[in-house]
């Protein structure tokens, strides 16, 4: 079975729902940071640490591995789309769906001090949206909105995909 990789911004719960997706569809479970950290034999934040690009160079090498893969749900970080090769790597066998969700439930929901790109306060919240938006809309296979139930998300998400093997490009 195609894997199903899950983009978005930080915070838009790509992790939680990829959990509940891998259990309900009985798929295994990847998160991506987790997989480059193991990769690396470094936390993120020490990959932050030398520079962004030794992070970004790290989370290329984990999309092309993770690309090698089947039957999984692909939890991708939040900034998977700063490089198109990452993407063209997943999409050899995966469908890409993009959890959006608005900014204003992101910032009331996470913790940014542990998040490295968003340490610096609310407003780069907002501008890596804006920075992003269009990127992850146009890589994306389905588009769901995250405004409810986590579970919710989950069945907006299986549904789609079943039209997605269709041929149909989904948005819900």
């Amino acid at each position: 079975m195609k894997n199903i990789v899950l983009i978005g911004m930080p915070g838009s719960g790509k992790s939680t729902v990829g959990l509940m997706l891998s259990q309900k569809l009985c798929m295994k479970f990847i998160d991506m940071d987790e997989h480059v950290e193991k990769m690396e034999h470094k936390t993120i934040k020490e990959l932050f640490a030398i520079s962004e690009e030794c992070f970004r160079d790290a989370e290329t090498r984990c999309a092309e591995e993770l690309s090698k893969m089947d039957n999984c749900i692909i939890s991708a970080g939040g900034g998977i789309i700063k490089r198109k090769e990452n993407i063209d790597f997943l999409k050899q066998s995966s469908t890409i769906v993009f959890i959006n969700r608005c900014v204003e439930d992101i910032v009331s929901d996470i913790d940014m001090s542990t998040r490295p790109l968003l340490k610096d306060g609310i407003k780069k919240v907002y501008d890596l949206y804006d920075e992003r938006i269009k990127l992850y809309k146009s890589y994306c296979d389905i588009e769901i909105l995250n405004d409810g139930y986590i579970q919710e998300a989950v069945n907006k998400i299986i549904s789609s995909a079943e039209k997605h093997d269709k041929g149909k490009k989904g948005i819900c």
